[in-house]
């Protein structure tokens, strides 16, 4: 695990990749699975604390997370955090992510409500068809064209 500053994220194919948050949303289900519950929850902290109008970065280099070319990362954090709660208590949808004093609550509602109302970067829920739309190279696919979920 990384350490960005004073954070944790999972290095993605050092060193050509640094901290992705597609990959490390993925991998903490493995971790969460071999019992790395602090370090998990340190990652959905980290990301969380990023998270802006339904976005989470792809990419993190220090505080620069400018990078939100990913539809499925928020998603990913939502899996995670609903794994983790189950097994270390629903009391981290309480813990605050940023000096604000948002939480991982807040978090969560404001990826569904960013995907819902569609997000600055154009990931958008459909309402005929219930999908998540996302520009292409949004998803783990890297597809040439828009995707669907």
């Amino acid at each position: 695990m990384a350490r960005p500053d004073k954070g944790k994220t999972v290095i993605a194919g050092y060193p050509w990749f640094l901290d992705w948050g597609r990959d490390s949303l993925i991998s903490a289900r493995g971790m969460l699975a071999a019992g790395m519950v602090e370090e998990v929850t340190e990652l959905l902290l980290t990301f969380g604390k990023f998270e802006q109008g339904g976005t989470l970065p792809n990419v993190v280099h220090g505080e620069d997370a400018s990078n939100r070319d990913t539809s499925d990362a928020p998603l990913w954090y939502g899996i995670v955090c609903e794994e983790l709660a189950a097994v270390a208590g629903a009391e981290l949808y309480f813990r605050a992510v940023d000096a604000q004093g948002r939480t991982v609550a807040d978090v969560l509602r404001s990826i569904a409500s960013g995907y819902l109302k569609g997000t600055n970067n154009g990931i958008r829920v459909d309402a005929e068809s219930a999908l998540v739309w996302s520009p292409s190279h949004f998803t783990w696919m890297d597809t040439n064209h828009p995707a669907g979920t």
